[in-house]
């Protein structure tokens, strides 16, 4: 597999190898997102309860962007990292319960918070990015901006593709070596950087129009109904809270296996050259 990645064979390999590992990488995402969503809704619940208490509703609502993201960090790095061990060191799931709770995952996931705070952020950059636009700019029709939006969503859309880039290859590394080696992390970028920035560019693209599909499809079918109205009691919240995120899992559970196939599917070419940074000479 040596010689120049293929953008578009990569994430051809990378979907269809998706869709032949749909029963394995439902055994590695179910559990991870089940723990990680109940563990998400008690900390959305703290948060709401202190929204209620203080007098800057504004500022605990921004708290709780960034503390949904902290949240789930340690799950989406156990997922991240037992997908890697598949499909680059031929390590499959052994059972359909799988949880990772070693040393790996927990060196891995302030590098993933910061890639979920970073895709966040990029986000909602377009709509920030108006705000610094002169007043007259958008006095007129809302047509009249949407050249300046998409022209930030791309500028978000470049951004975020090279931060995600830098930030996976360093999971990349983690799951390959055992901790954060810098040495094996600048090698691994050198070696193809523009196509796989490309690679990342065309996954996040992707994912980004599946989620928009997926949502208008749930919308319409009703699921945001399913959101309970009232925080009380407390456990009847807690229950429908978590029933009314189901009908999102299919959608979550379809860009984790896409989207980490693609990328996957990437690194395992790039390590398969003889250039690339091997695993048991950088542990050595």
């Amino acid at each position: 597999m040596a010689g120049r990645l293929s953008i578009i064979d990569v994430a051809v390999t990378g979907l269809a190898r998706a869709l032949r590992s749909l029963p394995g990488l439902l055994a590695i995402y179910w559990l991870p997102w089940m723990l990680g969503t109940i563990v998400l809704l008690i900390v959305q619940v703290m948060l709401l309860a202190l929204e209620a208490m203080t007098q800057d509703p504004a500022g605990v609502r921004w708290a709780t962007a960034w503390a949904s993201e902290l949240v789930w960090a340690p799950f989406a790095a156990m997922t991240y990292l037992m997908l890697l061990r598949w499909m680059l060191n031929s390590e499959p799931p052994g059972r359909p319960i799988n949880l990772d709770v070693g040393r790996q995952t927990w060196i891995a996931t302030p590098v993933v918070a910061l890639l979920l705070v970073a895709d966040a952020t990029a986000s909602d950059a377009p709509m920030a990015m108006l705000r610094w636009l002169p007043s007259n700019t958008l006095a007129g029709r809302w047509e009249d901006a949407m050249p300046y939006v998409l022209a930030f969503r791309a500028l978000a859309w470049l951004a975020n593709g090279a931060l995600f880039a830098c930030l996976f290859s360093m999971i990349v590394v983690v799951a390959q070596v055992g901790w954060p080696d810098l040495g094996a992390y600048q090698h691994l970028l050198r070696l193809q950087p523009l196509r796989l920035l490309c690679i990342f560019l065309l996954a996040t693209a992707a994912i980004g129009g599946l989620r928009h599909l997926g949502w208008e499809a749930l919308a319409w079918l009703g699921a945001g109904q399913l959101q309970p109205s009232t925080m009380l009691p407390w456990r009847a919240y807690m229950r429908q809270a978590f029933v009314a995120q189901l009908p999102y899992f299919p959608l979550h559970f379809l860009e984790f296996a896409i989207e980490g196939s693609i990328l996957a599917e990437a690194y395992r070419r790039l390590l398969a050259q003889p250039q690339a940074p091997q695993r048991e000479a950088v542990q050595t």
